[in-house]
C-alpha cells in the first residue's frame, strides 16, 4: 500500500511528498472539489502511461489536466474571446472544459484536451510550484465506482499509486460537469456550483 498523508493535519508534508512523487514520474491520489483524482506530470509520457495501465483505460481516450490558473491554461490551450468569457465566469470551479491544444501532450492523442482549474487549491498549488500541468482523472478503474473520500478508493488503484493525499470528503462528491467549448455544448452534467449559469450561445 502507498504512503498516506493527511492534508488536514500536515499540509506542508503532503505538498512536499506530492511534488517529489510527481517529479520522479510517480502517481499521486489526491482530493479535488469534485472527486479523488489520480495524477502525475502531464508532460511525462512514462508517468502518463502508468495512469492508463492503472485505470485499464484505452490509450486513445484522452486524459484531462489540472492547470494552476488561467495563465497556465493559456500556455497549453487556444482560447477565443467567446471561450474566454465563459472560462472567466466559471473558473475556478467544478468544471472540465474541452479546448484546442496549442501543443501535443502525452495525455491526449487528439488536438483537444479537457482542462480543470478546480476550486480545491492543493493540486493547483502543486502545478504552480512545479510549473507544469497535472493529470486529472478519477481515481478508479475505468467504468468502476468513483471515490469522494479516501476510504472509498479502489484497491487496484491504491496498488498502482505511490502516494495518497487524504483531504477528507470532497466538497461536491460527484464528477465535474464537462463543457465542450469547441462545440459549445455540455457533454456531461455533474457538479455545479450554486448560482453558476452556462451561457454557451
Amino acid at each position: 500500500m502507498p504512503k498516506t498523508i493527511s492534508l488536514l493535519s500536515d499540509y506542508d508534508a503532503a505538498k512536499g511528498a506530492a511534488k517529489a512523487v510527481i517529479l520522479s514520474d510517480g502517481l499521486v491520489v489526491y482530493p479535488t472539489d469534485t472527486l479523488y483524482g489520480l495524477g502525475c506530470s502531464a508532460l511525462s509520457k512514462k508517468a502518463v502511461g502508468k495512469i492508463y495501465l492503472a485505470k485499464k483505460r484505452e490509450g486513445r481516450k484522452p486524459l484531462s489536466i489540472i492547470a494552476a490558473d488561467y495563465a497556465m491554461l493559456l500556455e497549453y490551450c487556444e482560447v477565443s474571446p467567446a471561450q474566454e468569457r465563459i472560462l472567466h465566469s466559471l473558473l475556478p470551479g467544478p468544471y472540465t472544459f474541452i479546448l484546442p491544444l496549442r501543443k501535443k501532450l502525452p495525455v491526449s492523442p487528439t488536438l483537444s484536451i479537457g482542462v480543470r482549474v478546480p476550486e480545491h487549491m492543493f493540486m493547483r498549488q502543486i502545478a504552480a510550484e512545479l510549473k507544469l500541468p497535472i493529470v486529472s482523472t478519477s481515481a478508479n478503474i475505468s467504468g468502476e465506482e468513483e471515490a469522494a473520500e479516501a476510504e472509498g478508493l479502489d484497491a487496484a488503484v491504491l496498488k498502482a499509486a505511490d502516494l495518497v493525499i487524504d483531504g477528507g470528503r470532497c466538497q461536491y462528491a460527484k464528477g465535474s460537469t464537462v463543457i465542450d467549448l469547441i462545440k459549445m455544448k455540455v457533454l456531461r452534467m455533474g457538479a455545479v456550483r450554486k448560482g453558476d449559469r452556462f451561457e454557451l450561445g
